[in-house]
């Protein structure tokens, strides 16, 4: 594991994230909400038994911005659209229809995980960088349970501490899945 300070050398951790991502393996890096660990579907069984997290439970889609959103959501209606550029970027997942299935995608507002995101050039997966089950880490520290299996982790500083809020666009109207509280 590298331990990288993002406010010391911001290039060199995000450039060592998105590397790490590319390469197969895992990151810890801050978003505006907490720490998250971010992984490519390369990475997505290693990442599930790092957390401990059940196999079908699914991972939202993290973007960098609305090109990389609908490259991973595909086409969506022009009223999904419109709340969608209306709260985003956003501390805000949100469900949308994929064909068929639903898929969970968040836009960070943080300027430096989008920059990350965007360096990896493939769809990346995120979820808290924690245990399944523990509090959600707000600061670097909060993170060391994981650090065995990640190979980058950034420090960013305390993050605000709250979840995104998660919201299903899939039907008529938007359900509230997750209060950010």
């Amino acid at each position: 594991m590298r331990l990288y300070d993002l406010k010391k050398d911001r290039e060199k951790a995000i450039s060592a994230a998105a590397d790490a991502l590319r390469s197969g393996l895992l990151a810890i890096f801050p978003t505006e909400t907490v720490y998250g660990l971010f992984f490519t579907e390369k990475a997505k069984a290693l990442a599930y038994a790092l957390k401990g997290r059940e196999k079908g439970k699914p991972c939202a889609y993290h973007v960098g911005s609305f090109d990389a959103l609908y490259s991973v959501a595909g086409e969506q209606s022009d009223k999904i659209r419109k709340t969608l550029e209306e709260k985003l970027p956003g501390p805000y997942t949100f469900i949308l229809p994929k064909g068929k299935e639903k898929i969970g995608v968040r836009y960070p507002i943080y300027k430096d995980v989008c920059a990350m995101l965007d360096l990896v050039g493939e769809p990346v997966f995120g979820t808290s960088a924690n245990k399944s089950g523990e509090v959600p880490p707000t600061e670097v520290e909060d993170t060391k349970t994981l650090w065995d299996g990640a190979a980058v982790v950034v420090d960013g500083g305390s993050v605000r501490g709250v979840a995104s809020e998660v919201i299903d666009l899939t039907g008529n109207e938007p359900v509230t899945i997750r209060k950010a509280e």
